[in-house]
């Protein structure tokens, strides 16, 4: 197998783009990426070029096991473990073939079923290239991020990463969302603390972490979705879909039912 940390060093000194799904890359001018170095998370290849892909659920986000052919090429990193448990027989095959793997279990998991793992909350991880580990905490962006700086980058650029709802909405097309019994704020705060924490420590390897926005005012951000989903004749609420596991619902039942709810996705 392919080991993601085949790929540290291969864009030494270079700016890389990590793109969200977040509704703000609706009203992106996503063309500014295309000749960028880019990391998307999850489902962002299907609204904005990316180069590399990354997530921890193979089954619900790698176009091929959608059915779906990407516009380019993309060079996937997932997890092992997923897609040994989540994919057929023929897509584990492909999925070694052509994916590169990392680890996110560094530790034992000691939060409640309803809130993320903290097993690859590992900041060790992130102070300096570890082996095939990632950072991963609440969200993908972390270990996108994680790996961003391990391939090289000076300057780490967030994309669609809004942690936050925009307009009511919280993805940039149809897609589910994931939030486990808890308040979407609640998980939303999850992910902004472990990329605070995460920047907190690249600032000590000399690397920036930014967010860039199609906004030109922090407080007008809403309005400026609004009026730009007006102009490209787009909606400006799109549906998400709550596949978080339901009580009665377990292993393949609580599966069927998260594909029969509503699109693929993940959190």
């Amino acid at each position: 197998m392919k080991r993601v940390s085949e790929l540290y060093g291969k864009h030494q000194g270079d700016a890389i783009y990590v793109v969200g799904s977040g509704a703000s890359l609706r009203v992106f001018p996503v063309d500014f990426l295309r000749d960028k170095i880019t990391i998307g998370l999850n489902m962002a290849w299907k609204w904005a070029p990316v180069q590399y892909g990354i997530t921890i659920h193979p089954e619900l986000n790698i176009p091929e096991f959608l059915g779906v052919r990407p516009d380019s090429p993309i060079t996937w990193i997932t997890g092992h473990e997923k897609c040994k448990g989540g994919l057929t027989a023929e897509q584990l095959k492909f999925a070694e073939e052509n994916f590169y793997f990392f680890n996110y279990h560094g530790k034992l998991n000691t939060q409640p079923a309803n809130e993320p793992s903290d097993s690859g909350r590992v900041l060790e991880w992130v102070e300096k290239p570890a082996g095939d580990n990632l950072y991963v905490w609440s969200s993908i962006a972390q270990a996108g991020v994680n790996l961003a700086a391990n391939m090289g980058a000076r300057e780490i650029l967030l994309v669609g990463c809004d942690n936050g709802p925009l307009a009511k909405n919280h993805h940039a097309g149809e897609q589910h969302t994931r939030w486990k019994g808890v308040s979407p704020e609640h998980r939303y705060r999850q992910y902004r603390v472990g990329l605070q924490e995460i920047r907190d420590v690249l600032e000590k390897r000399g690397i920036t972490v930014l967010s860039l926005t199609p906004f030109l005012g922090l407080s007008s951000a809403e309005e400026e979705f609004e009026e730009a989903c007006v102009k490209k004749g787009l909606p400006p609420v799109v549906k998400s879909f709550d596949i978080s596991p339901r009580r009665g619902l377990s292993g393949l039942w609580a599966k069927i039912y998260s594909r029969i709810r509503g699109p693929l996705g993940t959190d």
